[in-house]
């Protein structure tokens, strides 16, 4: 998994070829210290740099490895085996980070209509059309994914209902999330391809454990992590609280069936009883 602890804002400033001073930003992270993080942040800035005086464009610089930079908010532990880590994404929720414990989210196409007077006025009288619609398409993703159960038996897991398909957690064994087996899987099960690029890219699985904020009429969070000042964090904490009073009458899944045979597999096991602890419940889908 990359998910360090640390982060820091690096700065790098030259002359470019013209004679103009320039600076450069750049993150930089680190499993040891900020200190390490904000020297990684620097040569990052110079790379940055030295593209740009080259001619070069920025974004070309390869920003594809850059870990996900989310606060860490729980390791999870089995012995001395990190199993796990929670982090809070970039709007707030929370999400469950694994190295082997296999997760697949599978939505159901929704039916989205086009824009303009005609289609909003023609949208008044197909409102239940669309619900129709999109109970059917669920319905049919929910049979695809059935038909693939029954064709590949020596799997096994729990199926949920999410607010926009499916979750499926995979207990026969544990995965590797840079494989071609695991590429497979997740292809097979009609999962969405920017999870399938970060699977492989973060080296790891992820489920969000808690709602999406505007699902339950909260505001977006106030700043962005990390944070530069004690007075940003303290706002950040302030949202937090009030995010979490406000998603107490949801849920994010319900498990409807489980298939296979499961391993008798601690780390296994021991991740889907803290996905199932925060996930599951009588609320809202959200």
């Amino acid at each position: 998994m990359h998910i360090p602890p640390f982060w820091a804002r690096g700065s790098y400033t030259g002359r470019l070829p013209d004679g103009r001073e320039h600076t450069c930003d750049a993150w930089g992270w680190s499993s040891e210290s900020e200190a390490a993080a904000r020297v990684m942040g620097v040569d990052r800035a110079k790379r940055v740099f030295d593209k740009l005086a080259r001619g070069e464009r920025p974004d070309r610089y390869d920003y594809a490895v850059k870990p996900l930079r989310e606060e860490v908010v729980e390791r999870l532990q089995y012995g001395s085996e990190l199993i796990g880590v929670i982090t809070r994404n970039r709007y707030g929720a929370l999400v469950l980070n694994t190295p082997s414990v296999a997760f697949v989210d599978i939505d159901a196409p929704t039916n989205v209509a086009g824009g303009g007077l005609l289609n909003a006025l023609l949208g008044l009288f197909s409102a239940k059309r669309r619900v129709e619609g999109e109970a059917a398409n669920r319905e049919a993703t929910r049979a695809r994914i059935d038909q693939w159960i029954a064709a590949n038996p020596g799997r096994a897991g729990r199926l949920f209902d999410t607010a926009a398909g499916w979750r499926m957690l995979m207990t026969d064994k544990r995965y590797d999330p840079t494989s071609n087996e695991t590429r497979r899987l997740l292809e097979e099960l009609g999962s969405d391809i920017a999870y399938r690029k970060m699977t492989e890219r973060q080296a790891c699985f992820r489920a969000r454990l808690t709602p999406k904020p505007w699902r339950c009429g909260v505001s977006a969070p106030p700043t962005a992590y990390p944070w530069t000042f004690a007075e940003d964090e303290a706002r950040a904490r302030a949202w937090a609280r009030e995010y979490e009073s406000g998603i107490r009458d949801y849920s994010i899944c319900r498990e409807v069936k489980r298939f296979g045979r499961e391993a008798s597999d601690p780390v296994i096991a021991a991740i889907a009883k803290a996905h199932e602890k925060l996930t599951c419940g009588a609320g809202t889908l959200a």
